[in-house]
């Protein structure tokens, strides 16, 4: 019965990958509107709080994955960021202790040139 008929014949397992599918191809999926506009929100929010972030988790809401090579990238520039971070940081705490340092020294002076003053009021 049905020995003759090809949609009945079994097909052996090495010949089976070779045969086309049925399926129409997968086309990728396309973000819509809301995801667009959400994963743009999303992201600015995120790089004010960790810079470089933002893109990675946009990228993720709008594409639904994320590209690896692109991530890569992204996370040089978050490195790069976070080391001119840190040198601003150490540089506005070198004004500081500066700033600090030469108002406790017009501070001691005023102080002396004060107490001199009181003292020939005296």
């Amino acid at each position: 019965m049905g020995e003759g008929d090809a949609m009945i014949t079994q097909v052996p397992a090495d010949q089976s990958a070779t045969l086309p599918s049925a399926l129409p191809p997968e086309q990728p999926k396309q973000p819509g509107r809301f995801s667009k506009i959400f994963g743009g929100i999303a992201a600015g929010a995120l790089n004010i709080v960790a810079p470089g972030m933002g893109s990675v988790v946009g990228s993720f809401i709008n594409r639904g994955g994320v590209d690896v090579t692109n991530m890569n990238e992204m996370l040089r520039q978050q490195q790069l960021m976070s080391m001119q971070m840190l040198a601003v940081q150490n540089r506005v705490q070198t004004q500081t202790q500066e700033f600090t340092t030469v108002s406790n020294l017009l501070k001691a002076r005023h102080d002396g040139e004060m107490s001199a003053v009181h003292n020939f009021k005296s």
